[in-house]
Parts: C-alpha cells; sequence; structure tokens
C-alpha cells in the first residue's frame, strides 16, 4: 500500500486541519503531530490504544495471537473451522463480502476498510484497524477517521459495527467522508453469540440494518445474509453446550468451545441451501447492507 496517494485527502482528526507536512516519520497538522510507527501513520493514541487492550477477554487474546502468527490467512484458518457458512460467489470461490467489494470499488481510488484486521481484501484497499496487525496499513478510531469531507470512493467494514461503543457514530462519519455517490458495505451479526474483539456490544436484524444507514441519509442497494440459519442456530448451540458442560471452570468452557467448535463445523454446509430460503432472515446469522450516499 502506497500512502503517498493518500496524503492529500488527510486531515487531523481531532480538529479537520489538512496535512501540512511529513517529516522524520511524523505528520504535520498545524501545532498537532502523529506519528508513522513501522511505515503506519498512529491516530490513536497511547491511553486510549491500552484502554482498547485491557477490553480484550482470554478468548480475545488467544484470537490476537493466532491473528499474528498467520497473518492474511487468519481469515481463511477461520473461515473453514468455524460453525459458520460464509456464503461464496460462484465461480470465483470468494467470500461473497469479498466478490462485493471488489466488483464495486474496482478502479475506485480510494478505498478504505474499517476493523481490518489481517484480512487484505485488495492491495488497492487501505486497511485501518485500532490494533497494528501486520495487514493494517493505518492506525484509526472509526469514529474519527482522518479523512477530508467527501474524499473516500467506498467504505467498508466486516463484522465491526458490533464492537463498537457507537455504531451509529461510525455510520455518521462514514456518510461524512464519503463522496456523493459513494457507497458503503456493512457486514453484522444478527444471531451470534457474545465474542469480544476488543468488546462486543449490538446485534441487527435486516429492518435495524436498513434503518439505521438510513436515517444517517444512506440510501439501501442491498441486503444479503452471508451466514444463513443453520450458522446462527450452531454458534448458539456451541456456546450452550460449553457451558453447560463446563460446571462454571473458565478453562473447561475453553476446552468445550474449542471442541464444539471445531466438531460441529461439518453441519454449517446446510446453509449452501438454507440461506436461500426466504423466511431464513428471521434467525440468519449475518447480513451485509451496501448503500450509497446520494448525489444532491
Amino acid at each position: 500500500m502506497k500512502l503517498n496517494n493518500w496524503f492529500n485527502i488527510l486531515v487531523n482528526p481531532e480538529t479537520g486541519e489538512t496535512l501540512s507536512k511529513v517529516e522524520d516519520n511524523t505528520l504535520i497538522f498545524g501545532k498537532s503531530t502523529f506519528p508513522i510507527i513501522n511505515g503506519k501513520p498512529v491516530f490513536i493514541n497511547f491511553e486510549k490504544g491500552a484502554l482498547f487492550e485491557q477490553q480484550k477477554d482470554r478468548l480475545d487474546h488467544i484470537k490476537t495471537v493466532l491473528k499474528n502468527t498467520f497473518g492474511r490467512y487468519y481469515m481463511f484458518l477461520i473461515y473453514i473451522i468455524a460453525p459458520v457458512y460464509v456464503r461464496l460467489h460462484w465461480p470465483t470461490l470468494q467470500t461473497w463480502f469479498t466478490h462485493q467489494v471488489k466488483q464495486i470499488c474496482k478502479h475506485k481510488k480510494h478505498v478504505i476498510q474499517i476493523g481490518s484486521g489481517n484480512d487484505r481484501i485488495s492491495e488497492n484497499v487501505l486497511n485501518i484497524d485500532i490494533f497494528s496487525y501486520a495487514e493494517v496499513d493505518m492506525v484509526a478510531d472509526c469514529t474519527k477517521l482522518p479523512f477530508a469531507d467527501g474524499s473516500i470512493d467506498c467504505v467498508v467494514s466486516n463484522a465491526v459495527l458490533e464492537h463498537v461503543t457507537n455504531p451509529e457514530a461510525f455510520i455518521k462519519e462514514a456518510y461524512r467522508v464519503l463522496k456523493p455517490g459513494g457507497t458503503i458495505i456493512s457486514g453484522v451479526p444478527f444471531i451470534q453469540g457474545f465474542h469480544a474483539s476488543p468488546n462486543d456490544y449490538y446485534r441487527w436484524t435486516d429492518k435495524g440494518l436498513e434503518y439505521m444507514h438510513a436515517s444517517h441519509g444512506f440510501t439501501k442497494e442491498s441486503i444479503v445474509a452471508q451466514s444463513g440459519p443453520t450458522s446462527g442456530f450452531l454458534w448458539i448451540l456451541q456456546e450452550w453446550l460449553a457451558i453447560t458442560l463446563s460446571f462454571n471452570i473458565p478453562i473447561l468452557y475453553l476446552f468445550f468451545w474449542f471442541l464444539f467448535t471445531v466438531a460441529l463445523m461439518p453441519i454449517k454446509f446446510l446453509d449452501i441451501l438454507l440461506i436461500h430460503y426466504k423466511q431464513a432472515n428471521k434467525i440468519n446469522s449475518f447480513f451485509i447492507y451496501t448503500g450509497t450516499k446520494p448525489i444532491k
């Protein structure tokens, strides 16, 4: 990722001041400065970064180790072993989400993925996260993005909004930075258990997802199930079994959680068929919203 192509649209996320100059691994905005650490601009101060670290639970710490170990292959590992079917696009065999992003953002100059972790959709997509994983290009808060008004072509987030304390602030911020006619693609859970990353706050029905975006000015293009009713059922079942058999002993809970995560995995493929059932939206595991910022 060539960050030089992004410097002309950077602003101070607190004041809105434009970038004055880059000097000694430092971004200078008037009297304010932000560091570039290991080639990545960092717009989150130390105190906030430490707070995010403190919010992680034991399972999230394990996931962090796996993300750092497997890098961009972490998501592939999750798609394989998790008891959640991730909708594929045929015949490319990409996830439906990845295919959607690539098709909509083809030939677009400024596309950002919020909360990317180590998921690298394309070399042309700027990865933004609150943690500096290997595939992250910029460390920033999604509710205070360091981009000028109307400067971004597409804002992408996959399984991120549920981890944001104020998701509507993120939607509002996405609307601000998007160009008129720009696209937002938001993937969110409906029927899923608690999963800290570093914390977990919300769930949405398809109607709730549409309403949240519409209330901040977006026009819906589509809402598609990424994971179907079997995935929703398995997620709750695996948690119920792990909780029941743990006898309130945390280490036993983790053991059974991992055991049933792998053991129940094959059942998820029923969603290849069930994800297309009209009534499946009542308990689908995950939805993807695609919308546009109107051209006024």
